[in-house]
């Protein structure tokens, strides 16, 4: 069995387009929202776990100017295969400090779940601060991350059926596990009190309800910071 985040997610990089991406509606719904909550274009984006770089496309027809960062070298180089190529950095965004110097962008991204896996309790508080260094005051960050409504739904056991079983392990955790490529990755997720401890005193956050699975993190860089 392979461990940890990175490890996990070079081992589905040749499934992820097929078996874990959106639909091509959803994730036009989903990117026309995150373009709504984004700086006027051209703003420089940081996009957070980048991956095959599936949501690049909406960004840059919207005129945005992505940079993408991933601890991933397979997702990479699917991405970098894109037809309109962007600068892509390799490097776990929790191994601080990240790669920019500061006030490189208008904006940070951290779509589909990408915050969900920090490796240990401090350590979205301290992305946060980093993130502040390399995002302009006033700029924005947005994350989409489930919400413990869906943590406490999941069984308390893996299933027997199915190759990507996920299953509560703990109050605040669950796993992820990958039958085919025979890897697994673990989850820890914070509440709505969490997630503004993480973000103060850096960013003035607020937390919509993307649906009852899932919550949207909105939030601005502070003037003073």
């Amino acid at each position: 069995m392979t461990h940890g985040s990175g490890r996990f997610f070079e081992a589905i990089a040749g499934r992820y387009d097929r078996v874990y991406a959106l639909s091509a509606d959803e994730s036009r719904r989903r990117m026309a929202r995150v373009v709504q909550g984004l700086p006027p274009a051209p703003a420089r984006v940081l996009d957070l776990g980048v991956g095959t770089g599936r949501e690049l496309t909406a960004l840059l027809d919207a005129g945005y100017a992505p940079t993408g960062v991933d601890v991933s070298p397979a997702m990479l180089a699917r991405c970098a295969r894109r037809a309109r190529p962007v600068p892509l950095f390799e490097a776990d965004f929790w191994q601080l400090p990240l790669p920019f110097d500061d006030g490189s962008f208008d904006a940070a991204l951290a779509l589909h779940g990408t915050l969900a896996h920090p490796p240990d309790d401090g350590a979205m508080a301290r992305l946060a601060q980093d993130l502040a260094r390399v995002v302009r005051p006033g700029g924005i960050f947005l994350a989409e991350i489930p919400s413990l409504q869906w943590l406490h739904a999941l069984p308390p056991a893996p299933p027997p059926a199915g190759d990507r079983p996920v299953h509560r392990t703990g109050e605040r955790t669950c796993r992820l596990e990958d039958r085919v490529v025979d890897a697994h990755v673990d989850a820890r997720l914070l509440g709505e009190a969490d997630w503004h401890a993480a973000l103060s005193p850096a960013w003035h956050a607020r937390i919509e309800a993307i649906d009852e699975l899932e919550w949207l993190v909105i939030a601005v860089r502070n003037e003073s910071r």
